[in-house]
């Protein structure tokens, strides 16, 4: 005789794989989503900054953003990343960055969802960045 708990817990995990296995959540198997420290993110940039497809984005407010940056950032204010993401191209390469990471998460997390390949979120920060004696424009 069958214990009706373990066909019923079986049935259970069918189901969950039917619905889904076939989802699309979760990152892409070529896909590199990764927080990385700001030494290994200032290494990206010396070695990336002059490729096209690589940009540095500020997820802060254009006020933050002005009081000072990572060199050759450009400003996408997190409040509004959703309405900006469908311009931005999803084979480049993007560091991406906040005050102390936890607007530029979100931000990571909304490229996951939409396919871009390479992203690398600064852990902590500008404010980490700054604390590493790293380099800063503006402000």
């Amino acid at each position: 005789m069958v214990d009706p708990y373990l066909s019923l817990a079986f049935g259970c995990i069918v189901m969950a794989v039917l619905i889904g296995g076939c989802s699309s959540a979760g990152p892409a198997p070529d896909q590199i989503i990764r927080t990385v420290p700001p030494a290994e993110a200032s290494a990206l940039i010396e070695e990336m900054g002059h490729r096209p497809e690589f940009v540095i984005i500020d997820a802060r407010r254009p006020d933050e953003f002005a009081g000072g940056h990572i060199p050759g950032a450009i400003n996408i204010d997190s409040a509004t990343f959703s309405e900006h993401i469908a311009g931005l191209d999803p084979e480049g390469i993007y560091v991406i960055y906040c005050r102390t990471g936890v607007r530029s998460a979100g931000v990571r997390e909304a490229m996951r969802e939409a396919g871009f390949g390479e992203v690398y979120e600064i852990e902590g920060g500008i404010s980490a960045w700054k604390a590493a004696g790293l380099p800063v424009a503006g402000g």
